[in-house]
């Protein structure tokens, strides 16, 4: 079996066996993975000027850093590999949500991921990686589940988020700017 087979075999159950009224819910979890990004940072900003605390300052830099970093990878890699929608060539795959130009990587997932793994990495209590991660997967499964995303896509998001989400933090720490953990 090929992989392009195994890979829409998996899209195609997926999509087609979803809880019934379940797509608004998986919408809109798709829709808020900006939002949420987004609330992560200015949260930990607004926390830093709170307590006054350098660490946590430098905890929202090398999340602002994550999300653009996030953002110039997915575009470039969408521009560089260009992969038609699992809607666009499948007839039997219905678009339920909004996907705009290639479907590789995922940048929902990509991003959810990023900031999984950063969060993780600079918080590491359960009560906050937990959470982000559950979010996390939410978001790659929803991407699958309204037709929008491949597997392949969605995995590329996760590998690729998780490795950016690792790397700024260590390069910060490699520079000498920042710790890694802190508590919130």
């Amino acid at each position: 079996m090929q992989f392009s087979t195994v890979d829409i075999s998996l899209l195609n159950g997926l999509h087609n066996h979803l809880i019934p009224h379940s797509v608004p819910v998986l919408q809109f979890i798709s829709d808020t993975t900006t939002i949420i990004s987004i609330t992560l940072v200015v949260l930990i900003l607004l926390l830093a000027l709170v307590k006054r605390s350098k660490p946590l300052l430098m905890q929202f830099f090398m999340l602002v850093t994550v999300l653009l970093l996030v953002a110039m990878v997915t575009q470039g890699l969408k521009a560089l590999i260009v992969r038609d929608r699992p809607f666009t060539t499948y007839p039997y795959i219905e678009k339920l949500s909004s996907g705009g130009d290639s479907s590789f990587p995922s940048g929902h997932t990509l991003e959810a991921f990023a900031m999984a793994a950063a969060m993780s990495l600079l918080f590491s209590r359960k009560k906050t990686v937990i959470p982000v991660y559950v979010w996390a997967i939410l978001v790659a499964y929803s991407r699958m589940a309204l037709g929008v995303h491949y597997p392949s896509d969605v995995l590329a998001g996760m590998l690729i988020g998780t490795l950016i989400g690792w790397v700024v933090p260590w390069g910060f720490r490699r520079m000498g700017i920042g710790k890694i953990h802190d508590r919130i």
